[in-house]
Formats: C-alpha cells, structure tokens, sequence
C-alpha cells in the first residue's frame, strides 16, 4: 500500500503548505491517473500521482515564492510595455532606415531594439541593444494578505505580474484565495511588496477564516479611501502618478450594462449624503471592465478601487474641447456591500425594451483618459 499521509506531512513541513491542501493536489491527480491509466492498479495510480507531486513541489523548492492567503480587492489593465517602443520603431525604420540603424532604435533588418540603458532602479539592463520581445505583458494586483502557516498581522500588498500570469483575466476578486510569489518587501515596510513568479496562481478557498471584506478595507486600506466630494482635489494632487488608487463607496443610481467598443459597463455612484440635499448633483462615473462581475442592480452601495481619470468635456456637437471633464474612475475591484445589495432587475428581452435612442451627447469625457 502507498504510505501518501508520511509523504504529505513531510512536504508539507518542507515546503510550508498545510497538509489539506497537499492532500487536494494529490487527490487530483490520481484522479488524473485513473483516467490516463486506467490500465494499471490503483496502488500504482496512487505510486504515479505521488512521483508527479513530488516532481511538482521538487521545483516549487528551488524557487524563491512563498505562500500567501487572504482577498485580493483589485486588478489593473492588463498593458503591453513594449507595444509603443516598437510601433515608433517600426514607423521610423520605414521613413529613415539609415536614422533608425544609425540611434540603435532597429538593427538593420528593421527589428526594434531596447534602447533603455538602465531601469529606473539605476541597475543596468541586461537588455540593452538586443532585439525588443514581441511583447511584455504586465499587470498590478491589490490585496489583503498573511504570509502562510505565519501567525501575523495582514497587509495591504502591491503585486507585479508579468508574462502568463498578467494575461489571466480570470482573477478572483473579493474571493477567499491562496497563491505563491516572490516577496520583494524591504525590513519596516508596512505592505507587502511582490512579484509574481512561474508558480503563482490564485486558487479560490473558501475555508479560510477570513473577516467580512468591509472590515480589512477598513482595516488596512484607509488610507487609500476617499470621500466622494473630495475626489476631484485627490485627483488633482496626484494625477502626475500613474500609480495613484483611489478607494470610493457610494450608492448606485444608474447602472449601464450595454458594453462600449472596449467592452466596458458603466456605473454611477453617489454621495448618500449628498444626494439627500440636491438631486442634482454630480455623481461618479466608474467604467467597468469585462473582467469583473456586476451582480447587482441599482440602488446597491458597492466599494469601488480604481485610477482616477479625467477626460475631456464635449461641445454640442459630441466634439472634444480643451475644458477638463469630470472626474471618473478606471474599475479594478469592485464590491457590493451584502447588507445594502439590491438583486439585478433582469427583464425578458422584448422588441418594446431593446430600442435605443442617440446618447452621443451625455457624457462629458472619455473612459480611460489620464
């Protein structure tokens, strides 16, 4: 017989990972084992699945991620660093091969070249000279977290992924999750600082014994909060930060569900109080993109996390002016409060209720403007 339990208990000791989880991991794959060898016995399934385990955590070992559990409450646009560096390339290699050789912006076949001496950090890149990769996906995740199997006080943390892992739109936001990656945090810093690695992937678990979402906002992202009527000073204060989050809640008085060209939703979002003393005042608007759930209707109150943006105002015509717009919100997490969740109105789709009508002169600036 297959003495998996010593196994379990051993890595699990070695690697930091708790026994039930080891256990779940095995249990798929000698699962796995008997559909793929359904010729074999099942101590030797079991024998298998156990050899696969240990290759797994065997390579796990070598690297440098830890375990981490807790929420994550928000995640940026997936972005293509080098997307514009080789579109400008390109275009000049077409206008001036002989300026674009001669810089060291293509070589002289036309491939563009990383032209960054260094990083912003002031290391050398290693890069430098040699062909641009066709792309370099990167994506920021917000979070709560601790450091798992250690007993110890959470923290807000900043991670940034890249390659597959910042291509995944499948991102468990507000969900109880358990993920590996690599701790950048620096001694007496009070977030966690993390990149991701090869091994990191959020796994949904809704055994862990976490506070309500409400209360680790609270908790660990206030100072990341903002009143609604202060939103315009905070975004002019650090709209030249790229980085800037921004942490609103409001009630929902107009819900948008019809995607945009980009495929996002749209919200509107007030002030409680200040609804109550001017029903007509401004409300926020938040764009939505596809990669998160709207499982509300209006009249919810939802925590939004996100950038600020701001665009510009339209003239009669729908065309740009150089006034500024309003202040909105680029969406990367997105919460409604349970005690204060109204279900969605989902009606039956008739001829009646799909006319439209022209819109083209309502909003007063641009989603994903800076």
């Amino acid at each position: 017989m297959v003495q998996s339990d010593e196994y379990i208990k051993k890595w699990s000791e070695k690697l930091g990972i708790s026994e039930e989880d080891i256990k779940k991991d095995y249990e798929k794959l000698v699962n796995n084992e008997k559909e793929i060898h359904s010729d074999i016995s099942e101590d030797e399934q079991k024998t298998h699945a156990l050899r696969r385990l240990a290759t797994i955590f065997k390579k796990q070992l070598r690297s440098p991620a830890i375990g981490f559990e807790g929420i994550l409450i928000g995640a940026s646009d997936l972005v293509d660093t080098v997307a514009r560096h080789r579109r400008e390339a390109i275009e000049l290699y077409k206008e001036s091969p002989q300026k674009a050789i001669q810089d060291g912006i293509t070589d002289e076949e036309g491939i563009p070249l990383d032209t960054r001496k260094e990083w912003s950090t002031g290391n050398p890149n290693r890069g430098f000279g040699k062909p641009l990769p066709e792309h370099n996906w990167l994506r920021t995740i917000f979070g709560i977290v601790i450091k798992t199997g250690i007993d110890e006080e959470p923290k807000f943390f900043i991670m940034n992924c890249s390659g597959e892992v910042a291509k995944n739109e499948e991102i468990p936001i507000f969900q109880s999750i358990k993920f590996r990656a690599n701790n950048r945090t620096k001694e007496g810093d009070t977030i966690y600082a993390l990149n991701s690695s090869v091994f990191t992937k959020f796994e949904v678990d809704e055994s862990l014994n976490l506070p309500k979402a409400t209360e680790l906002l609270n908790k660990y992202c206030d100072n990341l909060k903002i009143n609604l009527t202060d939103l315009d000073s905070y975004h002019d204060r650090v709209k030249d930060d790229y980085n800037r989050l921004a942490i609103i809640e409001g009630d929902v008085s107009i819900l948008v569900l019809e995607p945009t060209s980009v495929g996002s939703r749209r919200i509107v979002i007030e002030d409680e109080t200040k609804i109550l003393e001017d029903l007509e005042s401004q409300g926020i608007t938040c764009w939505i993109p596809p990669r998160i759930n709207i499982d509300f209707g209006e009249q919810s109150k939802v925590i939004v996390l996100g950038r600020t943006t701001q665009g510009k105002k339209l003239d009669d015509d729908g065309n740009k002016t150089d006034e500024p717009g309003d202040i909105m919100i680029n969406v990367f997490g997105l919460y409604a409060i349970p005690e204060y969740k109204i279900e969605p109105d989902i009606k039956e789709i008739t001829e009646e209720n799909t006319e439209t009508e022209d819109t083209t002169k309502t909003e007063t600036s641009e989603p994903g403007a800076w």
